[in-house]
């Protein structure tokens, strides 16, 4: 196939309103969702609960279990309910998730287990709402292509398609952004960068494992609650809002639900069989 020029990717973009809005919004919600896993919940299980692989290895895993459900039970959900009215579930589900690490993560003493485990459970709900969102842009970006074709008569499903991908490498960007400031914010910048040299001399054997870990743990000692509290800020709130953020944009600007899209399909289809 010809090269796509700039101009043709511009152009698909800006010519397609609903493409531009699906576009922003999914930025937005995949900057929130990527926030806790972009560092700043290893980061906050470290400071709180000790320099302990194990326990941040156990928070992924179990926040991560809930997309396993969603990955093979979405089709038929899907079918079932429409996306719009999925959406206000997913969002109560995330909104309470949320709240279940960040309460207990104020309220409870310092390096608790209990404190520990329902910040595991509060991020395994708020990932279950977050990738079933997930999972809705990505079927409203692929349902663009017809809207293109319904306004252009063309479907430009290469540049549309490609058009996810960026945007999930540019979410990564921010998070990085997001994350640098957050450290700076509370001033743990020093912490994470002298726990960084640490493994970087263990892994050239210029100290051994033993000594690497007491090092660590003196560091984490230094760490003030109100620093670790802050994190834990940055990691709940900070993604609740921007998903909140999506959830009201989607559900006012993205007119593509299913009795529309079906609505221009069959009109495609009827311009296909008069042609």
């Amino acid at each position: 196939p010809p090269p796509v020029s700039l101009k043709k990717i511009l152009s698909t973009l800006t010519g397609n309103d609903q493409l531009l809005w699906i576009a922003a919004i999914f930025l937005i919600q995949q900057v929130g969702n990527g926030i806790v896993v972009g560092g700043l919940g290893s980061t906050y299980i470290y400071f709180e609960f000790g320099y302990n692989g194990g326990l941040y290895s156990i928070f992924t895993i179990v926040g991560m279990s809930a997309t396993a459900f969603l990955m093979m039970g979405y089709p038929a959900i899907s079918r079932r309910v429409p996306r719009k009215k999925l959406m206000n579930w997913m969002v109560l589900i995330s909104s309470v998730g949320y709240a279940v690490m960040l309460l207990p993560g104020l309220l409870l003493s310092a390096g608790s287990m209990v404190k520990y485990w329902l910040v595991v459970l509060g991020y395994m709900l708020s990932n279950f709402g977050q990738y079933c969102f997930y999972l809705i842009m990505m079927i409203s970006i692929i349902n663009t292509v017809e809207y293109n074709e319904y306004q252009h008569g063309v479907r430009d499903e290469a540049i549309i398609a490609s058009l996810r991908p960026f945007l999930t490498k540019l979410a990564s960007a921010l998070i990085v952004v997001i994350t640098s400031g957050s450290y700076l914010l509370f001033g743990v910048t020093a912490y994470t960068n002298r726990i960084s040299e640490l493994e970087s001399r263990a892994a050239a054997h210029a100290i051994t494992e033993a000594e690497k870990l007491d090092a660590i743990g003196l560091v984490i000692g230094g760490v003030e609650q109100g620093q670790a509290n802050g994190l834990l800020l940055c990691m709940t709130v900070l993604p609740c809002v921007l998903m909140l953020i999506s959830y009201f944009l989607y559900q006012k600007r993205y007119r593509l639900d299913e009795p529309e899209y079906d609505r221009i399909c069959a009109q495609l289809a009827a311009r296909g069989a008069d042609a």
